[in-house]
């Protein structure tokens, strides 16, 4: 074999082969990137739509007033029948307006103890701590107590643990007679459950605990129907309503961190809104506040309780790249965790392509050609 002249020596390497493989490794990186980003973003940020759904109509945009005086009496008459009148200001959202001396009163007759009740007793004052006696306090990893006792809309006894069924579940306590915080709860569940993309009853269970020992079975399985006929797709019927003891029901609400308090003043139990969510053997895994749920993060919640048990490879990614807020709870992009999801695939791409240049050369030195 011949010798290379001198002051040159034979390479191996084909340096426009690695420069296009390192530019399209290059490429291809960015390009994920910029999807994962983008997928991530339209996931997690609800969508403008979504939100003006709540709000309403966008207001028109501004314009000059030819007639000041003329516009601004027709907006002080507007307002006016809007504060005197009766009507809906969403029918949809079954929301309605009432005059406004109407809801001043039944503020006042529902929040303001009176100076005697019709018997001539005192009526009873708000106690001093009630702010304190009702939250939702979080107790993630404590463990709930599966023997406990209940019943079902079908007056069946069944336990905590027969009700998570070994699935990871939603666990939402209130009651079923309450007229104002409770129905708006349970119908946000249903619109999260709906668009989840998760079946109840088969990947994830929907226990409702009744935290007043006063209902019956009748009342829970009313409950039931009347959410079943609201919300269709949320396959209602696959959910648990339970019922139980005011010792059953207590010591459920104590584990899970959910304060509440009986107002003789009204008649209805003040409480915190909610949900918790629980693995399948029934540790406290994250609590979603207030009365309007994300479906993704119902979804991502639900997923990491199971621990991989449920969802797909997407949601494993989402949760990788993601992190739980407790404080607003949803889930919000980690740039840290996505830059390090990067890294591991640039070192994984860059061993790779040193792998192939090694067998590349491995093959030129078993064909007799210099390396």
């Amino acid at each position: 074999m011949a010798e290379a002249p001198f002051g040159h020596e034979p390479s191996g390497i084909a340096v426009k082969r690695i420069v296009a493989i390192g530019a399209i490794l290059a490429v291809s990186l960015t390009a994920m990137t910029l999807v994962i980003v983008l997928v991530l973003h339209q996931l997690i940020e609800p969508a403008r739509s979504r939100s003006h759904e709540h709000v309403g109509a966008i207001p028109p945009p501004p314009r000059l007033q030819a007639h000041p005086a003329t516009d601004l009496a027709a907006l002080r008459l507007r307002e006016r029948t809007q504060l005197e009148s009766w009507g809906w200001s969403d029918e949809r959202a079954q929301l309605a307006h009432i005059p406004i001396e109407r809801a001043m009163a039944l503020y006042v007759a529902r929040h303001e103890p009176a100076a005697a009740d019709d018997g001539g007793h005192a009526a009873v004052p708000p106690p001093p701590d009630l702010r304190a006696r009702v939250g939702l306090d979080q107790r993630l990893g404590a463990w709930l107590p599966r023997g406990l006792i209940f019943r079902d809309a079908q007056g069946a006894s069944v336990t905590l643990s027969d009700a998570l069924e070994g699935r990871p579940a939603l666990l939402v306590p209130g009651y079923y007679r309450c007229h104002t915080l409770c129905g708006v709860v349970r119908a946000g569940i249903a619109r999260a459950v709906r668009d989840s993309g998760l079946v109840p009853g088969t990947q994830f269970n929907v226990v409702l605990i009744g935290i007043d020992p006063r209902e019956s079975i009748a009342e829970a399985a009313a409950a039931q129907r009347s959410d079943a006929a609201a919300h269709p797709l949320a396959q209602v019927a696959r959910w648990r309503y339970l019922t139980g003891t005011a010792q059953a029901s207590g010591a459920l609400a104590r584990a899970l961190g959910f304060r509440y308090f009986f107002d003789p003043r009204t008649g209805e139990y003040v409480h915190a809104a909610g949900a918790v969510v629980v693995s399948p053997r029934g540790a406290i895994t994250q609590y979603l506040p207030g009365v309007e749920f994300s479906p993704l993060t119902l979804r991502l919640a639900l997923v990491s309780a199971s621990a991989g048990h449920i969802g797909t490879v997407v949601d494993q990614l989402l949760l990788l790249c993601c992190d739980y807020d407790s404080s607003t709870g949803r889930y919000s992009l980690l740039i840290s965790r996505l830059l390090q999801v990067m890294g591991v695939l640039t070192l994984l791409g860059l061993g790779a392509l040193l792998l192939r240049l090694r067998r590349a050369e491995s093959s030129r030195r078993s064909d007799g050609l210099p390396p």
